[in-house]
């Protein structure tokens, strides 16, 4: 039960921070990756298979809002930060320590004011 928990919340994280997983990748890859790269990266790094459909939606959305852009390269459609994408990478960086701060808080004990 506990570790289907902790799985679960998991999942929960890296959706919900998938675009910023994203976005630090490719800050780290040299700035190149296709969708199944993604995969493999989130694969690598938090042992969760995240579906491809979940993955290229984050994608698109993130390359309507800017901080993206896809390109043909080798028969793949490979993605690259743009300026926008760099300077909200630079911006995460810089309040990194108050997020965590914040899900360390979500998921004290009092974290919302309940108390058990």
């Amino acid at each position: 039960m506990e570790r289907t928990l902790l799985r679960e919340i998991e999942k929960r994280i890296i959706n919900g921070f998938m675009d910023f997983i994203v976005l630090l990748a490719l800050s780290g890859n040299g700035g190149c990756f296709s969708g199944y790269d993604i995969v493999k990266h989130i694969y690598r790094q938090f042992h969760f298979l995240p579906s491809s459909g979940t993955v290229y939606s984050h994608l698109y959305a993130m390359e309507r809002a800017g901080w993206l852009k896809g390109v043909e390269e080798d028969r793949r459609r490979v993605y690259r930060l743009t300026g926008k994408g760099l300077k909200l990478v630079r911006e995460f960086d810089r309040i990194n320590g108050n997020v965590q701060k914040l899900v360390a808080r979500v998921f004290s004990s009092n974290g919302l004011g309940f108390s058990r």
